[in-house]
């Protein structure tokens, strides 16, 4: 007989991309003294429905990298045989969360009226510093007459502080004490 015969291919082709699994959650670590920190993480796997597959770190530095102040975006990629991809993102956030220090706060100062200021006397201190382990903090007087100025009789408080770029704070204060001039001992206000 007679015969006859047909063929025709079957093709099968991967059209289903990688899948991620155990993809990090976005992590938060505070700042240490240089206003950095350490991250790590264990680095997510791939799985596919076809063998072949790999992943690979594809964006930011590695796990247990130094990390600087704010977000760091972190990115894995899967490629499977076919080509075809997935990718996953978080992101490490280093934190601010150390206040600065006001450094050599005055002490308190007890100071007596100056000749011809029967109502005060001009005071004189030096100035503290700021210490942060972030760079940006500044220091102003935020209470009391200025260093230089005449200060009333009685206690006057002045306070100084300290603010970070995170908006941390910290204050110190001193008091000035003023009291009368009696230069001849008796008790009596010399004026």
């Amino acid at each position: 007989g007679l015969t006859s015969s047909c063929s025709f291919t079957v093709t099968v082709v991967d059209v289903t991309a990688p899948t991620i699994v155990a993809c990090p959650a976005n992590i938060s670590v505070n700042a240490g003294a240089g206003c950095d920190a350490t991250a790590t993480w264990t680095a997510p796997t791939v799985s596919d429905n076809c063998s072949g597959a790999s992943i690979a770190q594809t964006g930011g530095p590695v796990s247990g990298s130094t990390f600087p102040l704010g977000s760091t975006t972190i990115t894995y990629t899967a490629t499977d045989g076919a080509g075809l991809t997935s990718s996953c993102s978080f992101t490490v956030t280093v934190v601010d969360v150390t206040a600065p220090t006001i450094v050599a706060c005055p002490a308190d100062i007890a100071a007596t009226s100056n000749s011809g200021l029967c109502n005060g006397a001009v005071v004189n201190w030096t100035e503290p510093t700021v210490s942060d382990n972030c760079s940006g903090a500044t220091l102003v007087q935020t209470g009391g007459p200025a260093n230089g100025g005449t200060f009333p009789l009685g206690v006057n408080t002045v306070t100084y502080t300290a603010t970070d770029g995170a908006g941390l704070t910290s204050t110190c204060s001193f008091t000035v004490t003023v009291t009368i001039q009696d230069t001849d001992g008796d008790g009596v206000p010399n004026y």
